[in-house]
């Protein structure tokens, strides 16, 4: 029992003189400046209405091209090469890819993302989260 006795004032003490250790405040960091361009590696899930999952990694490069590899997974994972062009404007890129079999918009968000869109409107899932494409400023070397 005076070992329990003891162990507790032990431990208030430790608690006590933690309590009055201070903090020297942050410094300030310069902010983060996003680029206004949209050029640049981007990757993230897209919506799928015939399979378990859809990835998509893509490059819009600064001539106006696209080249977007996008993995589909229905119990096997079949990777396709689509390439195309893209439009910037009003924070809404437009795509057309595979000779303009397929069109996507998507919404740049203000930390320089791309949100899918659908119908005009940005896309939410049954759980609401939307489909992002996550932009890389350095792209990953695989």
């Amino acid at each position: 029992m005076k070992y329990a006795y003891a162990l507790t004032a032990m431990l208030c003490g430790f608690f006590v003189g933690c309590s009055e250790q201070k903090s020297e405040p942050l410094p300030d960091l310069p902010p983060v400046e996003i680029p206004a361009d949209v050029y640049g590696f981007y990757s993230g899930q897209m919506p799928c209405d015939d399979c378990d999952r859809r990835i998509v990694d893509m490059d819009l490069l600064s001539d106006g091209t696209v080249l977007a590899v996008q993995t589909t997974v229905k119990g096997t994972a079949q990777v396709d090469t689509l390439r195309g062009t893209f439009v910037y404007a009003d924070s809404i890129v437009k795509m057309d890819l595979s000779d303009k079999t397929v069109h996507w918009d998507f919404k740049r968000d203000k930390v320089g993302n791309l949100a899918y869109m659908k119908q005009g409107d940005v896309f939410r899932d049954a759980d609401g989260m939307k489909a992002v494409m996550v932009r890389f400023y350095k792209k990953i070397k695989k």
